[in-house]
């Protein structure tokens, strides 16, 4: 939200001299782009002139490619929305335009690249069937028997030309993950909002703010853009929170809960009651992951957060270490789709998979975290100055 203290200091940071193009490129990457050129709009180009739109060319064209795009995945959600409930399924739309509109009040102001929706796990084979006639197909590594293997709980599918995919859940969060968030409530308190002119079941906005916060743990909150969304669900909510926090208590989910409150308050002055706040201060664990995250955000650099913010982030929101080594031993050694999509092995080898996944971490890990270690080490002319 823009106040007259945060608009003087962006003026007086935009009056030093700005690299405009590593502006959009960061802005991208913390995935708040759109929010970015909002406010610059807003605020410096249209209302005295003190931004030039040369300046913010970059961001312009990806506003409005990211526009066009959203547009574009709105209105497949619609049609999907309705094709699935005339076939008998009942979806509900998670993040993307539905959580744009629910939180910022259109499809234009979020980033997103795919489609998330959530089915009942009676419903996937008939959503599959339903999205196959569609010319979609399960990306590589992805399908039915999914259903049946540890830690799964979605399907990724594709289609030649789309612009992206839909990834069909059955559970929200991976098994392995502490949020017990799913079953019939989540259908009888869903709410619909309207899109580009008709109505999309997704998660009430309490449901949809404590899967936010579980998620976003869950990846060691990589973007800005994903507690941007959390603080304006937030802001335009009527949240019961003492209601929440007990859903939270139940879930598992407590910490991630804490952990996402804290982060939405610190760094973008999101209201919310005093004893959310008291209670993730008094948690060194969710303190710790709150500074790492923060850290990152008001520090970024341009290929994302380094493994250890990745890793260590949703470690610490879970509470019981039996449930921590649960998480690591799914996550480092559980085949994933990518895994099976890279090598494909037939049944009776798929064993194999169990050495392949920790073998895949450390090669897709392992170059990030060197480029790290070198840019952190210190140089020659560092050390001839002590």
């Amino acid at each position: 939200m823009a106040t007259p203290e945060r608009t003087a200091r962006a003026r007086a940071i935009i009056e030093r001299g700005v690299d405009w193009p590593l502006v959009a490129h960061l802005a991208s990457v913390q995935a708040v782009m759109p929010l970015v050129y909002r406010y610059l709009t807003a605020h410096y180009v249209a209302a005295d002139g003190a931004l030039s739109a040369e300046a913010t060319s970059d961001l312009r064209r990806a506003f409005y490619g990211n526009s066009v795009r959203n547009l574009h995945f709105a209105r497949e959600l619609i049609r999907l929305t309705a094709l699935l409930e005339q076939g008998g399924v009942a979806p509900l739309a998670l993040k993307g335009p539905a959580l744009a509109v629910a939180a910022y009040g259109g499809v234009a102001l979020r980033q997103f690249t795919d489609l998330d929706l959530l089915v009942r796990k009676g419903e996937v084979g008939r959503t599959v069937e339903i999205l196959l006639n569609e010319g979609y197909a399960a990306r590589a590594g992805c399908g039915l028997a999914d259903l049946g293997r540890p830690g799964a709980y979605e399907i990724a599918m594709g289609r030649p030309g789309a612009l992206g995919e839909i990834d069909l859940h059955w559970r929200l969060i991976p098994p392995y993950f502490p949020l017990v968030l799913d079953g019939e409530d989540l259908w009888r308190r869903a709410v619909r909002v309207e899109i580009e002119g008709a109505a999309v079941r997704t998660l009430a906005p309490a449901d949809h703010l404590l899967y936010l916060c579980a998620h976003g743990a869950k990846h060691g909150w990589q973007a800005l853009g994903g507690i941007c969304d959390l603080a304006e669900l937030m802001r335009v909510s009527p949240i019961d929170w003492e209601e929440l926090c007990a859903r939270a208590a139940r879930a598992g989910a407590r910490r991630a809960l804490g952990l996402g409150v804290l982060l939405a308050h610190e760094l973008l002055g999101a209201a919310a009651p005093a004893s959310v706040l008291d209670e993730a201060r008094r948690e060194r664990a969710v303190v710790r992951a709150a500074r790492s995250v923060i850290g990152y955000v008001t520090n970024p650099t341009g290929d994302g957060p380094g493994f250890r913010q990745r890793w260590s982030v949703p470690l610490r929101v879970i509470a019981a270490p039996g449930a921590r080594l649960r998480y690591l031993a799914a996550r480092a050694l559980l085949p994933s789709a990518d895994d099976r999509g890279f090598v494909r092995l037939p049944v009776v080898l798929y064993p194999l998979y169990y050495l392949l996944r920790p073998l895949r971490v450390a090669l897709k890990e392992g170059p990030a975290a060197v480029r790290r270690l070198v840019r952190s080490a210190p140089s020659p002319a560092d050390h001839a100055s002590r």
